[in-house]
């Protein structure tokens, strides 16, 4: 209000007629209003560095739980791998003795075959 008062004392020296004065004061209280103080800033500087700090300890608090979080899922899947591993080789170990057994089934008939063939050939019977 006191620079209002200023400036209308200022541009009514000049022989600027009360009118204009009037609505030159009015037209500058009209944009002066909504500009921001010294103080105003400080203030909004201030809120400004709370809520960048605020929210830096809630981004910090967030990695970490998400650091725990993603460490025992990894570990989970250690886990699951480790116990598939066991299983497959496993069975692989059916499948090698499952091939010895065909293999002996097959091999077995397949010599008393060439027993008897090899017998009757030399026995000539």
């Amino acid at each position: 209000m006191k620079s209002s008062i200023t400036l209308y004392d200022a541009l009514t020296s000049i022989s600027m007629p009360s009118g204009k004065t009037k609505a030159v004061v009015e037209a500058w209280e009209n944009e002066v209003k909504d500009l921001a103080s010294k103080s105003d800033l400080g203030q909004t500087e201030r809120h400004l560095k709370a809520s960048i700090s605020e929210l830096g300890a809630e981004l910090r608090v967030l990695i970490r739980e998400q650091g725990v979080e993603l460490r025992s899922s990894v570990k989970e899947q250690g886990l699951e791998l480790r116990s598939s591993i066991t299983a497959l080789e496993a069975q692989g170990k059916i499948v090698h003795w499952q091939f010895g057994i065909i293999f002996i089934c097959i091999s077995v008939p397949s010599i008393k075959l060439g027993y008897d063939f090899l017998n009757r050939a030399l026995l000539g019977e």
